[in-house]
C-alpha cells in the first residue's frame, strides 16, 4: 500500500497543488517553496494528531481566512493487497472508503476498472476551516466519495465518513521533522521508543522490577551520608513533632515505581575506550540519527509481519557525512512500503531514480512537480545516461539554482566553477564590489559532446529558467541557431566574442594585467607565455585537463585587476539571468541577433 497522489488545496504557501509520489520519491526546490508544507499535508491526513502542531490562521492561504476559507488535502492510496476490495476489509466496506480504480495510462479514478493493469484506489481528505466568532480551527478527517473536486465537506458533515485510526494504522504512517537533536529518544521517555519495544519483544519487565526493588534499598543511603546526615535528621525530628506517624525522610533516585525506573533512564554512547556519555553530550550527528534508527527498527519489524511502512523524512542530510548519507537513504528505502523525503543535498537526491527526483516549482500559490526523467526517457546509448546516472548530483546540484546555464562543453563548466571558487577565495570582506553573484544565483550543467539542445530540453523539463552559453567560433553560431529553433527557445543565450571560446575569454581575463599575470602563469603552468595568444594556445592545448583549470583561475585571482575583471563577467552573467537593472560592464545586448523569443548577449572585450 503507498501514497501515490496528493491534492492540497489553501494549505499555508500552496493555494493549490496536485503530486504523483513514487514508491520512493526525493523532493527538491529551493527554500520556502513548499516541501515542509508537503510532509506535513500528510502528517495531517495519515499522523496521528500529536505529530502536527495546531493549526492557525498562518497555515491557511494568505493567513487571513474567512468563512468561506478552507485546507482541503486529498491523498489517493493504491497498491492494496489482492487488488481486491474484500481482501482489505479495514479501508473498504460500510461506513469505510468507497472503491476507485486508477487507470495506468491517464491516471484518471474510475468507479469500475477498465480493462486489466486498474489498481484498488481509496481517498483520503483532510478539511480545515476557521472559525472567526471562537478563532478557532475547525478539523475533519474522512474517506473521499466522490472525485478530486469535492465540495465543502462541512455540508455534509453529517453523513460524512470519518476515518478510524485504526485504519491508519494499517499503512504504518510516520514522521521524521528536520527538528531532530532530541536526547531522550533512545529512552522510555519517547512513545516511538516504547512503541519498537513492543512491535519487536515488549518491556523487559524482569530487569525493570529489578532496578525498581534496588533503587528502593540502595545499598548506601543519601540521606545517611556525611553532609546530609545532620539535614535529614533535624527535618525528622520536626516531622516527629509534628505528626504521630513519624515519617523518616529519604532519597531516592527516582520516583521507585516501574514506571518511574523507566523515565529516569537516559540514553548514554561509548566510543572506542573513552567514557560513557549521555546522548546530550554527543555530537549533534549522533542525536540526529537516533529517531530514523528507531523508526528503521520499528519498520523492519513491521516488515517482518508483512505490514505497510510508510516514512516522511525531512533533510535525512542533516548532520551525516555524504558516505553515510547514501548508505542511510539506502537502508530507509530497503525498510520501508514506501519514503517521501525532502533534501538540499544533491548526494541525497541522486540516490533516487531519476523519474523519483521531484523538482517543485511554486508560482503564486500553484505548487507543480516535475521529475528529472520520466521512467522510459533514456535510451541504452544516448547523452541522457550521462546526465541521470553518471552526473546525476552534478545536474541535480545545478537544478537547484534560480538560474541554470547550460553551456557548450564540459570545460566551460570546469572553467566557470574554477573562477567563480578562485575569486571567493580571495574575497575580502572590504571589497564587496568583487562579490560574485554568479554561483549564488546560476547554476552550471553539464554537458558533453556540444549536447547543448538535448541538455537544454532536459534542464527545461524541470526548470523555468534555463540559459545557454555557447562559443563565438562558427560552431557556437550554429549551436545558437539549434537552440534557438527549440519549442520554446531559452530566453536567454550568450555568446562569446567572434571565434573566441572559453580559453580565449580566459586569456583576456589576464590581459587586465598582463605584466603581473603571464609570467605568474608560466610559473604555475611550467610553460613560456609571452603573450596572450600563447596562453590561449595553451590552455587549448589542455583544454580538458581540470588542474590546469585550477591553477590559472588560482593566479588570476591573485592579481586585483585579473579577479575584478572576471568577478564583473560573472555578474553580468548572472544580472543577465536575473533580469537585473543596470548597465553590463563586459556583455553587449546583441539586437541583430535577438528575437521575440530569445535575447543574444555578446561579450565585448
Amino acid at each position: 500500500m503507498r501514497i501515490s497522489r496528493l491534492m492540497i488545496r489553501g494549505f499555508r504557501g500552496v493555494q493549490s497543488g496536485d503530486l504523483r509520489l513514487g514508491s520512493h520519491t526525493v523532493l527538491v526546490g529551493a527554500n520556502n517553496i513548499g516541501k515542509t508544507t508537503i510532509i506535513e499535508a500528510l502528517a495531517l491526513l495519515f499522523g496521528r494528531d500529536r505529530l502536527v502542531r495546531t493549526l492557525t490562521e498562518h497555515d491557511f492561504f494568505g493567513s487571513t481566512p474567512t468563512e468561506q476559507s478552507r485546507i482541503l488535502i486529498i491523498a489517493t492510496l493504491t497498491d492494496f493487497a489482492g487488488n481486491e476490495p474484500n481482501q482489505n476489509r479495514e479501508w473498504f466496506g460500510a461506513d469505510l472508503g468507497v472503491d476507485k480504480w486508477l487507470h495506468p495510462q491517464t491516471g484518471e479514478l474510475l468507479p469500475a476498472p477498465d480493462g486489466d493493469g486498474c489498481a484498488l484506489a481509496v481517498q483520503i481528505g483532510f478539511a480545515a476551516r476557521f472559525n472567526i466568532d471562537t478563532l478557532e480551527v475547525e478539523t475533519l478527517r474522512f474517506f473521499v466519495d466522490d472525485d478530486m473536486d469535492t465540495g465543502d465537506p462541512f455540508d455534509t458533515e453529517e453523513t460524512i465518513r470519518t476515518v478510524r485510526g485504526r485504519t491508519l494504522q494499517e499503512l504504518g504512517f510516520f514522521l521524521v521533522s528536520a527538528t531532530r537533536t532530541w536526547d531522550r529518544w533512545i529512552s522510555f521517555s519517547s512513545e516511538l521508543f516504547r512503541k519498537v519495544i513492543a512491535a519487536i519483544g515488549g518491556l523487559p519487565a524482569a530487569a525493570v522490577r529489578a532496578e525498581r526493588d534496588r533503587v528502593r534499598k540502595p545499598v548506601e543511603e543519601l540521606e545517611s551520608a556525611e553532609g546530609i546526615a545532620s539535614i535529614v535528621s533535624s527535618i525528622n525530628g520536626e516531622l516527629a513533632n509534628l505528626t504521630s506517624s513519624s515519617p523518616k525522610l529519604q532519597l531516592r533516585l527516582t520516583s521507585t515505581d516501574s514506571e518511574g525506573v523507566l523515565q529516569a533512564i537516559v540514553p548514554h554512547f561509548k566510543q572506542d575506550e573513552g567514557p560513557t556519555l549521555p546522548s546530550s553530550r554527543q555530537g549533534s550527528g549522533l542525536a540526529s540519527l537516533q529517531s530514523l534508527l528507531l523508526l528503521m527498527q520499528f519498520g523492519a519489524a513491521r516488515k517482518a509481519k508483512s505490514q505497510c511502512f510508510v516514512m516522511a523524512v525531512e533533510e535525512p542530510e542533516l548532520h551525516v557525512q555524504p558516505s553515510q548519507q547514501k548508505r542511510l537513504v539506502n537502508r530507509l528505502n530497503a525498510v520501508c512500503t514506501q519514503t517521501v523525503v525532502t533534501t538540499h543535498s544533491p548526494v541525497v537526491a541522486s540516490m533516487f531514480p531519476p523519474e523519483n527526483v521531484l523538482f517543485l516549482r511554486n508560482n503564486g500559490g500553484t505548487m507543480t512537480g516535475h521529475p528529472l526523467a520520466a521512467a522510459n526517457d533514456v535510451a541504452p546509448s544516448n547523452h541522457k545516461q550521462h546526465l541521470f546516472y553518471g552526473w546525476r548530483d552534478r545536474l541535480v546540484a545545478a537544478l537547484m539554482h534560480d538560474h541554470v546555464i547550460v553551456p557548450e562543453g564540459q570545460s566551460d563548466v570546469t572553467w566557470l566553477d574554477a573562477l567563480q571558487t578562485a575569486i571567493e577565495l580571495r574575497q575580502e570582506w572590504t571589497t564587496a564590489g568583487e562579490t560574485t553573484r554568479f554561483g549564488t544565483f546560476v547554476g552550471v550543467v553539464p554537458t558533453t559532446d556540444a549536447k547543448i539542445s538535448e541538455t537544454y530540453e532536459v534542464a527545461r523539463a524541470v526548470h523555468s529558467n534555463v540559459l545557454c552559453l555557447v562559443d563565438g567560433d562558427t560552431e557556437g553560431e550554429n549551436y545558437l541557431a539549434q537552440v534557438r529553433a527549440l519549442t520554446p527557445p531559452p530566453a536567454t543565450v550568450f555568446i562569446w566574442s567572434a571565434g573566441w571560446a572559453m580559453e580565449h575569454v580566459v586569456s583576456w581575463i589576464a590581459d587586465a594585467n598582463a605584466e603581473r599575470s603571464l609570467p605568474a602563469l608560466a610559473t604555475a603552468l611550467n610553460t613560456a607565455l609571452p603573450d596572450g595568444n600563447a596562453l590561449s594556445a595553451h590552455l587549448l592545448n589542455f583544454k580538458s585537463y581540470v588542474p590546469v583549470h585550477s591553477a590559472t583561475a588560482e593566479v588570476l585571482a591573485a592579481v586585483p585587476a585579473c579577479r575584478a575583471r572576471a568577478a564583473e563577467l560573472l555578474n553580468d552573467i548572472a544580472d543577465v539571468a536575473r533580469r537585473a537593472q543596470g548597465e553590463r560592464t563586459h556583455l553587449a545586448f546583441w539586437p541583430e541577433e535577438s528575437t521575440d523569443y530569445t535575447q543574444v548577449w555578446r561579450l565585448q572585450p
